[in-house]
Formats: structure tokens, sequence, C-alpha cells
């Protein structure tokens, strides 16, 4: 995400989403009643029979209604209300209209108010386009699965079988390793973790090196008991991938997932919404974690709660709806706190 302006005064955002990563944390910041600014194609009828019809870029001002991140298509939609756009004399004013937004064009947001929270996530977006895109290779002697470890989720993205069985055949000499090879240098990772068990991790490792392939980035290994599903939580659930890359928003979800439980037990973390509201209230309210499924299902709810949070300087967290560890917070009722002191 590229952030050209961020003014709490003037309620204004302008940015440049770079990844569909970018396009789904917008998503999550834009709310129904905010203005878009940005240019759609529109079907003008012509004015004289016997004239075609014309297909004219259009600037428009929308007031959204809805919208919707389509991942397949990598578009965030809007639809809303036109309240204004150039040329004027065919902006037909409140009229339905669809804006695309995508990757590399840049977007205008005005809204009522711009809450510490949508900063912080749009900082969050900004700071994970910048950092390197983490390529997991988990594997054995027989499969390998690849898969991207972006900000909210874990994005596989092939399955490699061996081909060629038995003791006679090497693992750097078949072409299991080359079909790997091709498909790493197809993703152009700019970090990679071969994990798994045994050695086949290792050799993987030195058959890379070998090659010496212009501009491969140095190649990171890890122990896993396991491969596919269960590998991959190993590696996120016991640290180890963190050890290569630090700043991954889902491993951060986690540990404030496993420190809100640790604190329950000890009386300085708490649930329920009359409770938290009441513990806000009081000031006792350290961090405020919430489901964003909770979010997107009770915006307006949860968006008064976050006000209060933000008044009394709570740090606010969403967890993530793309983290197969949200249910945890949405199983406490989807808004959660830890203390800074235990209440009576």
């Amino acid at each position: 995400m590229k952030i050209i302006k961020l003014d709490k005064k003037e309620n204004e955002i302008q940015c440049i989403p770079e990844t569909a990563d970018d396009l789904w944390h917008l998503e999550k910041i834009i709310s129904n009643k905010d203005i878009i600014f940005g240019f759609v194609d529109r079907k003008i009828k012509p004015k004289n029979e016997g004239e075609k019809t014309q297909r004219i870029k259009l600037f428009v001002e929308l007031e959204v209604e809805n919208l919707r991140f389509e991942e397949y298509s990598n578009e965030l939609r809007v639809n809303g209300i036109i309240l204004g756009g150039k040329p004027e004399e065919y902006i037909d004013l409140k009229s339905h209209q669809n804006l695309e937004i995508r990757c590399g064009e840049k977007i205008r947001i005005k809204k009522e108010s711009i809450k510490q929270w949508q900063i912080d996530r749009l900082k969050k977006a900004q700071q994970s386009s910048a950092s390197n895109a983490l390529l997991c290779v988990l594997l054995d002697d027989e499969e390998a699965e690849l898969a991207f470890i972006n900000s909210y989720n874990i994005s596989k993205k092939a399955v490699i079988k061996e081909k060629i069985k038995g003791k006679r055949y090497s693992q750097e000499k078949s072409t299991y390793f080359d079909e790997i090879l091709g498909k790493i240098t197809l993703l152009h990772p700019k970090k990679i973790i071969l994990a798994g068990p045994g050695f086949t991790k290792d050799n993987l490792k030195k058959f890379i090196e070998d090659k010496k392939i212009k501009g491969m980035i140095n190649v990171l290994t890890e122990n896993t008991n396991s491969i596919s599903t269960t590998g991959f939580n190993e590696l996120m659930n016991e640290g180890k991938i963190d050890k290569v890359e630090k700043n991954l928003q889902i491993i951060k979800e986690s540990k404030i997932i496993e420190e809100f439980m640790n604190l329950v037990t000890k009386g300085k973390g708490e649930y329920g919404i009359e409770k938290i509201k009441e513990a806000l209230f009081q000031g006792a309210v350290e961090k405020l974690i919430i489901s964003e499924t909770y979010l997107i299902q009770n915006r307006d709810k949860t968006e008064e709660i976050m006000n209060n949070a933000e008044k009394i300087g709570s740090l606010i967290e969403i967890i993530s709806s793309k983290n197969p560890q949200e249910k945890i917070i949405w199983g406490f009722g989807g808004i959660v706190a830890t203390l800074r002191y235990k209440l009576e």
C-alpha cells in the first residue's frame, strides 16, 4: 500500500493499493456513506436517432452503499450513488454506479471521521507491502507443498509429487527437485524457507545453491515433524516462521490471542460486551481485541466500543477473518479485552 495522504483533520485518505492484500484491507476500512472519488467507464446513450452509443471515461464522486473484495479477479467493487463528477454533461446525479478499484490505481476516500484503528490498518498494509514475500516449501521425499504466507493468510500455490520412487534414484538427480525449483522461480519469492522432516529439505537447499541461479535469494531451512496443513501449523504455532519474518501479521495475531488466554486465568482478561463496556468506563482496558467477522456483522455497535477505547488510550487489535484462530475470539463473544488492572 502506498499512502499518499492521510489527513484526520480533513478526514481524507489517498492511497494506491499495490497488492490484493491492500484491496482486502481497503474493504475493511471503507464504510457506507463514505465518499469515493475515481474513474469509471459508462455507456452514454445517443441523443439523436441513428447515433451510436458511446463509452466514456468519467470521474465520479460516489457515496458508498456497499462494497465487496473479489479475490479471484483482484478487484474491490464499490456500489454507490453518484453525487457529482466530470464531464458534468454526462453525470447522472443520484443514479447508481459501480466503481472497480484495482491494484496500481490511485483512490481517494472522504470519511465522516477517520478512526485510529483504520490508520493503524493502513499503516500495517503499507509495512506489509514493503516487507519481503515469504515462500514456504514444505516437503518430504514424496511430496512438496508451496505456499506464500502474507499478512492475513496462508496462500497455497502448488503441490508437487515425486514421480520416481526407489532407493536407486537419488533425490538430487530426479525431476522432483527440478519441478520444485521451476515453480519457485515462477513465483518470484523474496524469501524462502524450506521445511519438513528428514534431510530432503537440506538436499533441496544444496540443489538450489548448486544451480547458482542469478538473483536467487538466500534459502533457509527449518525442521517440522509433518508436511501439509499439520506442518504449516507447526511452523506457525511453534514460532519457527517468526525467526524468518517477524512482522507477519498472522503470527502477531496468534500471540495476541495467546496473551489474552493467559490473562483470563489471572483475572486480567475480560469478555462479554457489557463487561467490556464497564471496563472501558472504568478506564481499565489495556487492549481491545476484536474478531473481524464480528466487526463486519455488527459494525455500528463495534465502532462505538472502539471509539470509547480510543478515548482512554487503549490499543485496538482486529483479528483477521482469514486467521483460523479468529474463531477463539468469536467463541468469547466477538470482542475481548486485556486489562490494566483487575476489576472488582
